[in-house]
């Protein structure tokens, strides 16, 4: 049987609800054609602003409660109707959605429940640890960011001034960085490796996480 966490709590060990089979959508692409008279087929803008971009994840879940379930729906309600919350999986445990839970719809039945649930998520799913990535340089070196899907800008934290190079689309970058912790909105890992040279000597940390699709 599969069970599904809302929050700190999974449906069926703690509730004691019977999770219906369930499908999980792909997010639709934010696409942006333009149709230009006398041109054969139309303009493709969807990655006109680097990446294309995806509409929120909306799936639908169905839960069944056993009689008596009066106390039972109360709880489950109290705890996630309305609320936004990281929904885990357990056929996905490596990854978790950040949805807004809204129960829909309660079927009362002769000895059983039936709970209707709308799940609208971020568009990626989520890794549960942050990658974290240190470096000691020491005058010079080189460090690679690997990501996967999803665009993210990492948390940078540094002991002493030091100074990043990097490319991103072709574009040269130089930041100095103070002692500290920093975010630098022009750094987006894209999917790939990407390529940082640091100068400066202590301690040099990245941290960033993970989504895919």
């Amino acid at each position: 049987m599969s069970d599904i966490r809302f929050g700190t709590k999974w449906a069926h060990a703690d509730y004691g609800l019977i999770v219906a089979p369930y499908v999980i959508p792909m997010p639709e692409p934010q696409t942006s054609f333009v149709e230009i008279p006398g041109r054969d087929g139309a303009l493709d803008l969807s990655e006109a602003f680097g990446t294309v971009r995806y509409a929120d994840r909306v799936f639908e879940l169905t839960l069944y409660a056993r009689a008596p379930f009066d106390s039972l729906i109360s709880a489950f309600a109290a705890d996630v109707h309305g609320r936004r919350l990281n929904v885990i999986f357990d056929r996905d445990p490596t990854f978790y959605y950040d949805a807004r839970i809204m129960i829909e719809d309660v079927e009362r039945h002769w000895g059983y429940c039936e709970l209707s649930l709308e799940c609208r998520a971020k568009p990626y799913k989520l890794e549960h640890f942050e990658t974290t990535i240190t470096v000691l340089p020491a005058g010079n070196a080189t460090v690679t960011l690997a990501n996967t899907r999803m665009p993210c800008v990492p948390t940078i934290t540094v002991s002493a001034e030091m100074t990043l190079m990097f490319t991103l689309s072709g574009t040269n970058y130089t930041v100095n960085l103070s002692a500290g912790t920093h975010v630098i909105p022009s750094l987006v890992l894209t999917e790939g490796d990407t390529e940082i040279v640091i100068t400066g000597t202590g301690r040099i940390t990245f941290t960033y996480r993970k989504g895919a699709l």
